[in-house]
């Protein structure tokens, strides 16, 4: 078996699925569906009967393809906090042990909520700015143009 460290977490073991490859540099190992297997991992997580620990509490955020201001935003905490929860060797709070339960289990299913985690990842890792062209007409002021970077 081979034990899967590459995720972040420590107790992932892959009976199959991967191969060993000898390179120029060393010994490597090929994944198959990294997708598929970082899937079953979060579903795994999600399932768990005890509290999530801090580098679980990661992968699922980062599976999430949030960032910790991102959490930190639908948690109503600091990215600090978020921070804090990752690195530390206790147990995650039941409150965001949930919440970050509850966000990948909907976005895992494809319910409506995915798309709106995905909207808030996007809008996390651009900053862009709203041009909003206004024109006084007879009838009060009407947006004549609106654009924003892509």
């Amino acid at each position: 078996m081979y034990q899967y460290k590459e995720c972040g977490l420590d107790g992932i073991y892959l009976k199959n699925g991967y191969e060993v490859v000898e390179t120029g540099y060393g010994r490597s190992v090929g994944i198959h569906d990294v997708e598929g297997l970082h899937l079953a991992i979060g579903k795994g997580l999600i399932k768990k009967a005890g509290p999530l620990t801090g580098k679980e509490f990661r992968f699922l955020r980062l599976e999430l393809d949030l960032s910790q201001k991102a959490l930190g935003q639908l948690l109503d905490k600091t990215d600090q906090t978020i921070a804090g929860w990752e690195k530390s060797d206790e147990d995650v709070h039941i409150l965001p042990d949930s919440a970050i339960r509850s966000y990948y289990s909907e976005k895992a299913a494809g319910t409506p909520i995915a798309g709106l985690l995905d909207e808030l990842a996007a809008l996390d890792r651009k900053h862009c700015e709203l041009v909003i062209e206004l024109e006084e007409t007879e009838n009060g002021w009407v947006c004549s143009e609106a654009t924003e970077c892509a």
